[in-house]
């Protein structure tokens, strides 16, 4: 049974990305997998839907494993009602995590204690991008990207929504409303919440491009958070 050497928690003011390849067929561990995710598994027809749902599964059973140092068949998780996982093993009282994947790109953000959320989406050619900005966003969203005509600012704008509302665990589309994106005095990227009116001071937020049709962002609930990125093809 593979097991990965032990990582350590990166403190109250780190977050640790891991960068996973669906691709990587090491992943294939259908008996890491606990009982109701093979049921899923099982059902899923399309063939690269179940690799990626095995790997991805997989991946996160071994990474967290290694924070635990247990077996990661062993894992136990709970799903708050908006369906987002929590460890419920007593020794993970302190590790935070989240997960996000889009075609053969997976992020793992861990944290400690902190809430986080992270979201990672493939630009997709000829997509309706203004008309789902009309849709899902703010008004005043909307018209950033009516004034840009940018597909690129529409990317960066859902993936740290999203983000947002993963790190407080709440449904996507209940969320996308509150959380809005806005342009601060240093021209970078912001999000506040509308309801706390709580600006992006008071958290971490990290957005980035992984490969040029490809942009992420990480949303923490701390402020001044120190992100690490590790590869799980380098211990894997």
């Amino acid at each position: 049974m593979i097991q990965l050497s032990e990582q350590r928690l990166p403190g109250k003011a780190g977050v640790h990305i891991w960068n996973i390849s669906l691709d990587n067929e090491k992943l294939d561990l259908p008996e890491l997998l606990s009982a109701d995710e093979l049921s899923r598994y099982s059902k899923i027809k399309h063939h690269r839907a179940r690799t990626g749902f095995l790997r991805t599964r997989a991946s996160l059973r071994l990474i967290l494993a290694s924070y635990l140092q247990c077996p990661g068949e062993d894992l136990l998780f709970d799903y708050n009602e908006n369906g987002k996982p929590e460890l419920i093993q007593i020794s993970s009282d302190s590790l935070r995590f989240n997960l996000s994947h889009s075609g053969n790109y997976c992020l793992l953000v861990v944290a400690e204690k902190d809430e986080i959320g992270v979201d990672i989406e493939q630009l997709q050619p000829g997509r309706d991008y203004a008309a789902l900005a009309q849709r899902f966003f703010t008004a005043t969203e909307y018209s950033m990207i009516e004034e840009s005509l940018d597909e690129l600012l529409f990317y960066r704008m859902w993936v740290l929504k999203e983000a947002a509302v993963k790190a407080r665990g709440m449904k996507l589309l209940a969320g996308l409303d509150r959380f809005e994106c806005f342009v601060d005095e240093r021209e970078q990227l912001q999000i506040r919440d509308k309801l706390e009116h709580q600006l992006s001071g008071d958290r971490s937020i990290w957005q980035w491009q992984p490969e040029e049709a490809v942009v992420a962002a990480i949303v923490a609930s701390a402020e001044k958070n120190r992100f690490e990125e590790k590869m799980l093809t380098e211990i894997l």
